[in-house]
């Protein structure tokens, strides 16, 4: 962990999260020419690792706020609800360490410390980021409660009605939108309280998705968590021993 700055001078800190994965399989090379096949075998007591990077501003987003933006690398098998515990579990040592106190409606002191919740921020609009992008496929959703009339106990409460659209790939750039409206308008009349939308942006290769209320009047105005691909020289392992520099100063710039 260190202290850094953002680009605009705010402070940040700079952090690596490692885990340990008993499941996790051997770590193997190849060879480029030979075709040769390296297992690294574990020690005892090693076990598969994986480390994921973040960077956090120390300012909140409004005055005397709790909320901190920040930036995760999204690393498979290696989410938020790991580090949320970590960090929960940290503030819990140094908070009893430091007798943090405060003093209930008796005036008796009850020990307290910050809980931390990890949330992904709904931070862009599907209409900025499809306006580029390729529109790949559309699922309409409905809950219901239904009777079967097999259930005499009722052990079974609710039915996900469910409809996928494929989209073609001969749809015109830039269509995409006015296609999503469409189909909200045709999915509120249906029934159909939610639609996922999911796209590809011109500069990803990953795609993006989003959750539509059919029910509101303009699809594009949905938010969704954005996610960004950086690029750099230097490949990173599964885990790393010390931060990348590299890669942090590339995540600085998403955290705008």
């Amino acid at each position: 962990m260190k202290s850094i700055k953002l680009a605009g001078g705010e402070p940040a800190v700079a952090m690596l999260f490692c885990l340990g994965d008993h499941d996790k399989a051997d770590t193997g090379v190849t060879h480029f020419k030979t075709g040769a096949v390296r297992v690294f075998e574990k020690e005892e007591d090693e076990v598969g690792g994986l480390s994921v990077h973040a960077v956090i501003r120390l300012t909140p987003t409004k005055e005397k706020g709790h909320l901190y933006r920040a930036v995760l690398e999204d690393i498979t098998g290696f989410g938020r609800t790991p580090i949320q515990s970590f960090l929960r579990s940290q503030f819990k040592i140094i908070c009893d360490d430091q007798e943090f106190t405060f003093p209930r409606d008796d005036k008796r002191p009850v020990k307290t410390r910050p809980m931390v919740e990890l949330a992904g921020h709904a931070s862009d609009k599907l209409k900025n980021s499809l306006e580029q992008g390729k529109l790949l496929h559309i699922e309409l959703v409905d809950y219901t409660d239904v009777d079967f009339g097999m259930d005499e106990d009722k052990f079974l409460k609710t039915a996900r009605r469910a409809l996928n659209v494929s989209v073609s790939k001969t749809l015109p750039k830039g269509e995409g939108l006015s296609l999503i409206e469409k189909v909200r308008l045709w999915a509120n009349t249906n029934g159909y309280a939610t639609m996922r939308v999911r796209w590809k942006e011109a500069s990803s290769s990953r795609p993006q998705s989003a959750k539509v209320d059919t029910a509101k009047a303009d699809a594009g105005e949905a938010f969704f968590i954005k996610t960004a691909e950086v690029s750099f020289a230097t490949p990173l392992p599964d885990i790393c021993a010390e931060l990348s520099d590299e890669l942090i100063t590339e995540m600085k710039k998403a955290l705008v």
